[in-house]
C-alpha cells in the first residue's frame, strides 16, 4: 500500500501527512468555471466526461494533493428516489418531496451511472500517488434536502417533520441509509478507493436529536459500505463521544471544534481528518500557512490527513491554497 492517504486511514503515521481538500474541483478555480461557461451544472453531472475532467483538474493545478473526490453532488440519491432534482441558479430544487413519495420507491440505480463511469475514467489518468475517493450525503442530511424541496437557513419544516410524523420520518431514514450505502458501494466497484459520507446539515440539529436522530442511520449507512475504508464528516459544533462507535475508519473534523479536542475525545480510535477553517484561506498566505502549520505540528504523533473543516470557498485564490499545500508538505 504505497498511497499516503490509504497508509493514513490503515492507522499509520505519515510525515508529511496526505492532504486534499473538500470542493476541490469547483468555482475556485478558472479552469473549472470555464468549463460551468459551456455546460450546465446539470450536464456536469450526468456527462461522465466533463465530471472526470473537472475532478481532475485540482490534481493537475496541485500535482501533491493526495486525493482525487470525484465530482458529483449528495443530491443525486433524492433524484434516484424520484423526487425530480433540478439545479437551477440560486441551488437545487425538488419537484416532488420525501412526504409525497412512498419510502418503499425503488432506487433508479441508473441516475448514477455517470458518476461510476466518471470514476473509472479518472482512475485510469490518476497518479499513482493520489487516492481515488468516492461520496454521498449521509440520510439526515439527505431528509432535509428531501423534506424542504430546496436548500433553507433553519430547515424548520424537516426538524418538525421529524418529530411530529416520526411514522414517515423514520422510515425514510433508514432508506436514504440503504441508499448513501448502495451509491458508496457502487462507487467502490467503479474504483473509489475510500469514501466520504457527508452530514453537511449535522448541526442545524441540536446534540439530543443528533445523537438518536441522525446517527443512527449514519451509522446504518456506513455498516453497509463494504471494501474501502469510509469517513464521516459531520458539521457540527460538537463531538459526541458516541461517534467513537460508528463503523468507518476516518472521523473529518469540521473547522468548528479545535482538533485537538478531537484528539482528547477519540485518541487513536479514530483516524482524523481536517480541520482547517475555510475561510483562513481568504486572510492570504501568511494567516492560512501559519494555521495550517499548526494544526500539522499538533497531529504530527496521529494518524492525520490534512484537509479543510468544510468545503473550499469559491472567492479563495488558488495561489493561497497551493501555498498551504507547500507548507503542509514541508517537513
Amino acid at each position: 500500500m504505497s498511497q499516503a492517504l490509504l497508509r493514513v486511514l490503515a492507522g499509520e503515521i505519515v510525515a508529511p501527512p496526505p492532504l486534499w481538500f473538500m470542493r476541490q474541483a469547483g468555482r475556485f478555480l478558472p479552469e473549472y468555471r470555464a468549463v460551468r461557461e459551456k455546460a450546465t451544472f446539470e450536464q456536469l453531472l450526468a456527462d461522465s466526461d466533463l465530471a472526470a475532467e473537472v475532478t481532475l483538474q485540482p490534481v493537475r493545478r496541485f500535482p501533491k494533493l493526495d486525493g482525487a473526490i470525484i465530482f458529483c453532488d449528495i443530491l443525486v440519491i433524492l433524484d434516484a428516489l424520484g423526487c425530480g432534482v433540478t439545479f437551477p441558479e440560486g441551488g437545487p430544487r425538488l419537484t416532488r418531496t420525501l412526504d409525497q413519495i412512498d419510502p418503499d420507491q425503488p432506487l433508479d440505480e441508473r441516475v448514477f451511472e455517470p458518476v461510476q463511469a466518471a470514476i473509472r475514467k479518472v482512475k485510469a489518468q490518476l497518479p499513482e500517488h493520489v487516492t481515488m475517493l468516492g461520496f454521498a450525503g449521509a440520510p439526515w442530511t439527505l431528509f432535509a434536502y428531501g423534506i424542504e424541496g430546496k436548500g433553507s437557513r433553519n430547515w424548520t419544516r424537516a426538524k418538525t417533520f421529524l418529530h411530529t410524523e416520526p411514522q414517515k420520518a423514520l422510515p425514510w431514514l433508514v432508506r436514504l441509509a440503504e441508499a448513501a450505502a448502495r451509491l458508496l458501494n457502487l462507487q467502490i466497484e467503479a474504483g473509489a478507493q475510500a469514501v466520504q459520507l457527508f452530514d453537511t446539515w449535522a448541526g442545524e440539529l441540536d446534540l439530543d436529536d443528533y445523537r438518536t436522530l441522525a446517527m443512527p442511520p449514519a451509522a446504518l449507512a456506513l455498516q453497509q459500505v463494504k471494501g474501502a475504508p469510509r469517513i464521516y464528516f459531520a458539521r457540527t459544533g460538537y463531538l459526541p463521544q458516541r461517534l467513537v462507535s460508528l463503523p468507518c475508519e476516518g472521523l473529518s473534523i469540521p473547522w468548528q471544534v479545535p482538533i485537538q479536542d478531537a484528539v482528547h475525545r477519540f485518541g487513536r480510535a479514530k483516524v482524523l481528518q481536517g480541520n482547517l477553517d475555510p475561510a483562513a484561506l481568504l486572510a492570504g498566505k501568511d494567516i492560512a500557512c501559519r494555521k495550517a502549520r499548526a494544526i500539522v505540528d499538533e497531529m504530527k504523533d496521529y494518524p492525520h490527513i490534512f484537509n479543510l473543516g468544510h468545503g473550499i470557498l469559491p472567492e479563495t485564490d488558488p495561489e493561497v491554497l497551493a501555498a498551504v499545500i507547500e507548507e503542509v508538505k514541508r517537513v
